[in-house]
């Protein structure tokens, strides 16, 4: 998937591999990010297969190079956005803990609910500010399907951080959700 990503940055113009970190952390990160480690060897699997190449520059004093999709990446891109959506169950580690959470006591049960609504809030905050710094610089018919990807993001963290407070609501007015003592360790 990172491969297709970063084509599909470099559809929009030449950049370097910092550049395309950057635009991430901006843009996809809230679905799908990646570190620094993981995108240049990425780019340089795609320059192995001629997907992109590069031209050296000299800005300042830092040495950098600008990646740019050829023809072929431009085509394997078309071919592979151009292909019908594959709807897939994503990774959600968090829910794994809290299917095994009947071995907690309600209260530390409660008490990482919260931590992890905590956790949310500020990606949302800022997820909300970017939304509104796009509004306010962009067309947002230009980049409708960007912004739309930017809407899910806000909502999928909404619907996480109401699903953890209606559990916490429910654990604390509903004796019979505490299934702790049943797991005691001797």
């Amino acid at each position: 998937m990172l491969e297709f990503i970063i084509l599909g940055f470099l559809m929009c113009g030449d950049t370097s591999g910092y550049d395309l970190k950057q635009w991430m952390t901006k843009s996809t990160s809230y679905f799908f990010d990646a570190s620094f480690g993981s995108i240049y060897p990425a780019l340089k699997r795609l320059e192995d297969k001629k997907l992109v190449i590069f031209n050296e520059s000299v800005q300042g004093n830092k040495y950098k190079k600008i990646y740019q999709i050829t023809k072929s990446g431009k085509e394997t891109f078309m071919k592979w956005i151009e292909e019908p959506i594959t709807f897939e169950k994503s990774r959600q580690d968090h829910l794994v803990k809290i299917f095994f959470y009947e071995f907690l006591s309600k209260d530390k049960a409660i008490a990482n609910l919260r931590a992890l609504i905590e956790a949310i809030e500020p990606v949302v905050k800022n997820l909300n500010s970017q939304k509104e710094e796009a509004a306010g610089q962009y067309d947002l018919y230009q980049f409708y399907y960007r912004y739309a990807t930017m809407d899910y993001g806000i909502n999928y963290y909404h619907f996480v951080i109401n699903w953890c407070r209606d559990m916490i609501k429910k654990l604390e007015t509903d004796p019979e959700t505490d299934r702790s003592q049943r797991f005691k360790i001797k």
